[in-house]
């Protein structure tokens, strides 16, 4: 086996000026809100467990790297929270070619946090994005190999069970793009069994890059089929933590419930949201200013109930501190507090305050409506645009634009500014237009209407090019 490569600057815990001056940015945060006493005081009493979850950093074993700089970031705030067992649900390398990136994280986790026990698994970039030549050498028991190597476990099992602190860890790696193989979702339930035979009544952390089929957001198409979450129906202690998406965890549909308990871990890297067809502002499905979705979470266990606290990595931020998720312990399912079905009706849409203001703005062949955003902006996940050409039978069309609910609160736009699609608009024509809020689980505030006519003799561009959405 090839010998992994570590940079010495992984095993330093000297910060870089950069990181800091950003780390010392971060200092208010830490000392207020990341303080172990306040938690404590918030919450009632101390945590029996600490688990801080990272994943989806997609990195180089570089100090430079994005996801890596994301991870000192992530590592600035848990460091001080002290937590018993950092779990990773994959995607911590870019591409199967090699694990120095896994090996580089590894490293920088032991020299910030202690050297910690690890429930990590292999995603899919782990196992994949090898050139054709090299792809009968990097298999992915190879890879599955250099995987366990770093962080000590068996080293051909593609699953992981421990006991830590009294709670059982069980994380299964991929060993396909195409998803789990029936003999890795049997030995998933063998580890289950074990772990209820051992203690029925306290939570099973349940890691893998995949989510369980139609859970949490963006869990549509689970990649093998469901098997994984036909299992876990059967098993109410299990907490899910999965990945791979990479949505913001400023959305509420980061965390399920229904037969048990489902959650989201967000990416250290870039930020996505699947939506089809793709918002008007987004490439596929990558964000406007996704740099600024990356988050992580610090999971807290206490005998009667399980606070999940969420926070993004660019700015050092915990989401909602006055306002965990909580989950009862033991799940109930007939009390889930967070079933999108429960939340979707109790939703109350967002709704433009006042006069929205909408305009019309030119600019180099584009034609561009600005409107003020509605309120309040954390509860907005876009807009619907519907746009009707004037005269007798004209169809309205309707597009999407994603709202900004997932950046820095102080950079989110007062303004909204929606690029029209290429051909919506046609110079010398007069539109009816109407733009309604929506709320992350569907349900629209009042629309506000508006008529304009496009300049005559504009030249309408047709082409819309692509751009980095960072």
């Amino acid at each position: 086996m090839r010998r992994l490569q570590i940079p010495r600057e992984a095993y330093s815990t000297r910060m870089s000026a950069t990181n800091r001056r950003d780390f010392l940015k971060g200092a208010a945060f830490l000392g207020t809100v990341a303080s172990i006493p306040e938690l404590e005081a918030s919450t009632g009493s101390v945590p029996l467990l600490r688990v801080a979850v990272m994943s989806d950093i997609q990195g180089y074993p570089y100090p430079e790297d994005a996801g890596m700089r994301n991870l000192e970031r992530a590592l600035d705030v848990l460091a001080p929270l002290k937590p018993d067992v950092v779990v990773n649900d994959g995607d911590i390398n870019d591409t199967g070619n090699d694990m120095d990136a896994v090996a580089y994280y590894k490293a920088r986790c032991d020299a910030r946090l202690g050297r910690l026990e690890h429930v990590s698994c292999m995603g899919n970039h782990e196992i994949g994005f090898i050139p054709k030549e090299r792809q009968s050498i990097r298999t992915s028991a190879v890879c599955l190999r250099e995987f366990n190597t770093i962080f000590g476990y068996s080293p051909d099992s593609w699953l992981v069970h421990r006991v830590i602190g009294g709670h059982d860890f069980i994380a299964l790696s991929l060993s396909r793009i195409e998803g789990y193989t029936d003999e890795e979702i049997a030995a998933l339930k063998s580890a289950l069994d074990a772990a209820v035979a051992r203690d029925a009544k306290r939570p099973i952390f349940v890691v893998t890059h995949y989510h369980p089929l139609e859970t949490v957001n963006d869990s549509r198409s689970e990649s093998q089929g469901g098997g994984l979450r036909r299992l876990l129906d059967c098993y109410p202690q299990v907490v899910s933590i999965s990945g791979h998406t990479h949505n913001p965890l400023q959305d509420p549909r980061s965390i399920w419930q229904g037969t048990f308990t489902a959650v989201d871990s967000s990416t250290l890297c870039y930020g996505c949201i699947s939506i089809e067809p793709p918002a008007a502002n987004q490439i596929s499905c990558l964000i406007p200013y996704g740099h600024e979705a990356v988050g992580f979470m610090l999971i807290e266990v206490y005998a009667d109930r399980l606070v999940f606290r969420r926070f993004t990595a660019r700015d050092r931020r915990e989401l909602e501190p006055n306002r965990p998720w909580s989950v009862p312990w033991p799940h109930d399912a007939s009390q889930t507090r967070y079933s999108f079905e429960r939340r979707s009706a109790e939703e109350h849409p967002p709704q433009f305050v006042g006069d929205p203001e909408p305009t019309l703005w030119y600019d180099f062949g584009y034609v561009y409506l600005m409107f003020s955003a509605a309120e309040p902006k954390e509860r907005v996940f876009g807009y619907r645009i519907e746009l009707t050409e004037d005269g007798e039978g004209k169809a309205p069309a309707s597009c999407f634009h994603l709202a900004d609910y997932y950046r820095i609160p102080e950079h989110r736009q007062s303004r909204v500014v929606f690029k029209t699609p290429p051909g919506s608009l046609s110079a010398g024509r007069s539109y009816r237009c109407r733009i309604f809020p929506v709320g992350f689980f569907g349900r629209e505030g009042r629309p506000t209407a508006w008529h304009f006519a496009v300049k005559a003799g504009y030249p309408c561009r047709a082409d819309c090019p692509s751009c980095v959405q960072e």
